[in-house]
């Protein structure tokens, strides 16, 4: 089986974990949420299910499946740095969708928009603007900033 191959597999079975365990609690709704309100999100439980394995515990771009992809991950924590000290949150948030931006220059990384937007009840778009929303705000805090 070839490397590439291998990854594809390896997301493709990711996406499809969400049916139990620690995916399922870090996909679900807070508790006192009302059905029209898009429910409160963990976005680091939500990072670590989801883009560790690809990003890293620690969002820099070295978890288990980095060595095989054909391109480097980058490191998250240096997105404001890389963008004059100032985070961009739209552009980012378009990325983690996915569904409006080819994500990375090509379809290595997963379409996070459709996977977030399922639940028990069936698919909702506030749950996935909800999810994205979380991830993105969970990598604007963990950036390290330098002086410009």
């Amino acid at each position: 089986m070839t490397t590439r191959l291998t990854v594809v597999l390896t997301a493709l079975l990711l996406c499809l974990l969400p049916a139990s365990g620690p995916v399922s609690r870090a996909l679900a709704f807070s508790p006192g949420v009302g059905a029209a309100d898009p429910p409160r999100e963990d976005g680091a439980q939500l990072f670590r299910t989801w883009c560790a394995s690809c990003h890293g515990l620690t969002a820099q771009g070295n978890g288990v499946l980095a060595p095989m992809l054909r391109k480097a991950v980058p490191d998250l924590t240096g997105i404001a740095d890389r963008n004059g000290g100032v985070f961009p949150t739209a552009h980012v948030r378009r990325i983690v969708d996915g569904r409006d931006v080819r994500s990375h220059g090509d379809p290595e990384m997963p379409v996070w928009g459709s996977s977030f937007r399922a639940t028990p009840e069936g698919y909702s778009e506030a749950v996935a603007r909800a999810r994205i929303d979380a991830v993105v705000a969970y990598l604007e805090s963990i950036q390290k900033r330098n002086a410009h």
